[in-house]
Protein backbone atom coordinates (compact mmCIF):
# COMPACT_ATOMS: atom_id res chain seq x y z
CA UNK A 1 0.00 0.00 0.00
CA UNK A 2 1.13 3.55 -0.68
CA UNK A 3 1.17 6.76 1.69
CA UNK A 4 -1.80 7.97 -1.05
CA UNK A 5 -4.02 4.84 -0.16
CA UNK A 6 -3.64 5.33 3.56
CA UNK A 7 -4.74 9.13 3.01
CA UNK A 8 -7.86 7.71 0.69
CA UNK A 9 -8.17 5.15 3.68
CA UNK A 10 -8.31 7.67 6.42
CA UNK A 11 -10.61 10.36 4.20
CA UNK A 12 -13.07 7.20 4.13
CA UNK A 13 -12.78 6.65 7.53
CA UNK A 14 -13.28 10.57 8.22
CA UNK A 15 -16.87 10.63 6.15
CA UNK A 16 -17.91 7.73 7.67
CA UNK A 17 -17.69 9.08 11.32
CA UNK A 18 -18.48 12.93 10.27
CA UNK A 19 -20.40 13.14 6.87
CA UNK A 20 -17.80 15.58 5.37
CA UNK A 21 -16.19 14.60 2.33
CA UNK A 22 -12.76 15.76 1.54
CA UNK A 23 -10.22 15.28 -2.03
CA UNK A 24 -6.48 15.11 -1.96
CA UNK A 25 -4.14 17.19 -4.12
CA UNK A 26 -1.00 16.96 -4.78
CA UNK A 27 0.15 20.54 -5.87
CA UNK A 28 -1.62 22.97 -7.85
CA UNK A 29 -1.18 21.36 -11.41
CA UNK A 30 -2.91 18.68 -9.69
CA UNK A 31 -6.38 20.77 -8.77
CA UNK A 32 -9.16 19.05 -10.47
CA UNK A 33 -12.73 20.83 -9.12
CA UNK A 34 -14.69 17.90 -10.16
CA UNK A 35 -13.11 15.78 -7.79
CA UNK A 36 -15.18 17.36 -5.14
CA UNK A 37 -18.21 15.01 -4.17
CA UNK A 38 -20.30 17.28 -2.26
CA UNK A 39 -23.44 17.88 -3.65
CA UNK A 40 -23.58 21.93 -2.92
CA UNK A 41 -20.27 22.25 -5.00
CA UNK A 42 -21.57 19.84 -8.01
CA UNK A 43 -24.81 22.19 -8.18
CA UNK A 44 -22.98 25.26 -8.20
CA UNK A 45 -20.48 24.18 -11.08
CA UNK A 46 -22.38 24.22 -13.80
CA UNK A 47 -21.48 27.94 -13.92
CA UNK A 48 -17.94 28.28 -15.59
CA UNK A 49 -17.48 31.34 -13.30
CA UNK A 50 -18.15 29.04 -10.46
CA UNK A 51 -15.51 26.80 -11.45
CA UNK A 52 -13.00 29.57 -12.66
CA UNK A 53 -13.46 31.10 -8.69
CA UNK A 54 -13.31 27.72 -7.20
CA UNK A 55 -9.93 26.45 -8.34
CA UNK A 56 -8.65 30.10 -7.69
CA UNK A 57 -9.94 29.62 -3.96
CA UNK A 58 -8.24 26.47 -3.68
CA UNK A 59 -5.27 27.31 -5.36
CA UNK A 60 -4.84 30.05 -2.91
CA UNK A 61 -5.73 27.69 -0.05
CA UNK A 62 -2.32 25.11 -1.58
CA UNK A 63 -0.46 28.30 -1.65
CA UNK A 64 -0.46 28.69 2.03
CA UNK A 65 -0.28 25.42 3.17
CA UNK A 66 3.04 24.83 0.96
CA UNK A 67 4.42 27.93 2.72
CA UNK A 68 2.95 27.36 6.29
CA UNK A 69 2.91 23.44 6.16
CA UNK A 70 -0.27 24.25 8.84
CA UNK A 71 -4.16 23.42 8.40
CA UNK A 72 -5.80 25.98 6.56
CA UNK A 73 -9.43 27.14 7.61
CA UNK A 74 -11.62 29.41 4.88
CA UNK A 75 -14.78 30.25 3.30
CA UNK A 76 -14.91 29.32 -0.15
CA UNK A 77 -16.18 32.37 -3.15
CA UNK A 78 -19.58 30.64 -2.36
CA UNK A 79 -19.34 30.87 1.79
CA UNK A 80 -18.95 27.03 2.21
CA UNK A 81 -16.61 26.76 4.82
CA UNK A 82 -13.31 24.33 3.75
CA UNK A 83 -10.28 23.23 5.51
CA UNK A 84 -6.98 22.58 3.83
CA UNK A 85 -4.92 20.09 5.72
CA UNK A 86 -1.23 19.48 4.77
CA UNK A 87 0.20 15.65 5.25
CA UNK A 88 3.40 15.95 6.15
CA UNK A 89 5.96 12.98 5.95
CA UNK A 90 9.22 13.31 6.75
CA UNK A 91 9.08 17.20 6.70
CA UNK A 92 7.63 17.07 3.31
CA UNK A 93 4.41 18.12 2.03
CA UNK A 94 3.22 14.77 0.60
CA UNK A 95 -0.29 15.83 -0.02
CA UNK A 96 -3.20 18.22 0.56
CA UNK A 97 -6.46 17.00 1.74
CA UNK A 98 -9.20 19.25 1.48
CA UNK A 99 -12.56 19.10 3.67
CA UNK A 100 -15.50 20.64 2.60
CA UNK A 101 -19.41 21.59 2.77
CA UNK A 102 -19.10 23.09 6.40
CA UNK A 103 -21.52 25.71 7.14
CA UNK A 104 -22.37 27.66 11.04
CA UNK A 105 -25.41 28.42 12.13
CA UNK A 106 -25.61 31.57 11.41
CA UNK A 107 -24.93 30.88 7.45
CA UNK A 108 -27.91 28.17 7.62
CA UNK A 109 -29.97 30.49 8.89
CA UNK A 110 -29.72 33.00 6.21
CA UNK A 111 -29.29 30.46 3.37
CA UNK A 112 -32.52 31.35 1.20
CA UNK A 113 -31.40 35.13 0.60
CA UNK A 114 -27.56 33.55 -0.14
CA UNK A 115 -29.66 30.83 -2.80
CA UNK A 116 -30.74 33.83 -4.31
CA UNK A 117 -27.41 35.57 -4.89
CA UNK A 118 -25.71 32.37 -5.58
CA UNK A 119 -28.31 31.93 -8.55
CA UNK A 120 -28.12 35.64 -9.54
CA UNK A 121 -23.94 35.46 -9.20
CA UNK A 122 -23.84 32.02 -11.41
CA UNK A 123 -26.64 31.79 -13.42
CA UNK A 124 -27.52 28.83 -11.22
CA UNK A 125 -31.40 27.45 -10.10
CA UNK A 126 -32.06 29.68 -6.56
CA UNK A 127 -34.28 26.33 -5.91
CA UNK A 128 -31.88 24.16 -6.35
CA UNK A 129 -29.10 25.77 -4.59
CA UNK A 130 -31.80 26.18 -1.67
CA UNK A 131 -32.01 22.66 -1.79
CA UNK A 132 -27.76 22.08 -1.55
CA UNK A 133 -28.10 23.86 1.71
CA UNK A 134 -29.89 21.07 3.25
CA UNK A 135 -27.25 18.69 2.04
CA UNK A 136 -24.54 20.73 3.47
CA UNK A 137 -23.03 20.12 7.54
CA UNK A 138 -23.88 22.24 10.28
CA UNK A 139 -20.83 23.03 12.52
CA UNK A 140 -20.16 25.04 15.31
CA UNK A 141 -16.07 26.27 16.16
CA UNK A 142 -16.03 22.99 18.57
CA UNK A 143 -16.91 20.66 15.96
CA UNK A 144 -15.09 21.76 13.61
CA UNK A 145 -11.86 22.19 15.25
CA UNK A 146 -12.77 18.23 16.96
CA UNK A 147 -13.21 17.09 13.23
CA UNK A 148 -9.96 18.17 12.14
CA UNK A 149 -7.90 16.84 15.10
CA UNK A 150 -9.81 13.75 14.22
CA UNK A 151 -8.66 13.87 10.49
CA UNK A 152 -5.17 14.62 11.33
CA UNK A 153 -5.38 11.56 14.13
CA UNK A 154 -6.99 9.21 11.12
CA UNK A 155 -4.30 10.51 8.47
CA UNK A 156 -1.32 9.56 11.22
CA UNK A 157 -3.07 6.31 12.43
CA UNK A 158 -3.18 5.21 8.34
CA UNK A 159 0.11 6.24 7.68
CA UNK A 160 1.63 4.85 11.02
CA UNK A 161 -0.12 1.60 10.15
CA UNK A 162 1.49 1.47 6.43
CA UNK A 163 5.03 2.43 7.49
CA UNK A 164 4.81 -0.35 10.30
CA UNK A 165 3.62 -2.53 7.53
CA UNK A 166 6.35 -2.13 5.42
CA UNK A 167 8.85 -2.47 8.43
CA UNK A 168 10.04 0.88 8.57
CA UNK A 169 10.12 2.69 12.31
CA UNK A 170 6.86 4.46 12.72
Amino acid sequence: MEINKSIQNAMNDYQKITGLRSYMVLNKEDLNSPSEKNYFCKCLKISTKAVKLCEECAAEAIDIILKTKKEYIYSCHAGIIKVAIPVVVNGEIVSIVIVEGILNSKQLESSDQWAQYLSNEYDVSASIMKKTFETVTVMNERELNASIKLLHDLIDYHISKEVWVNGQPA
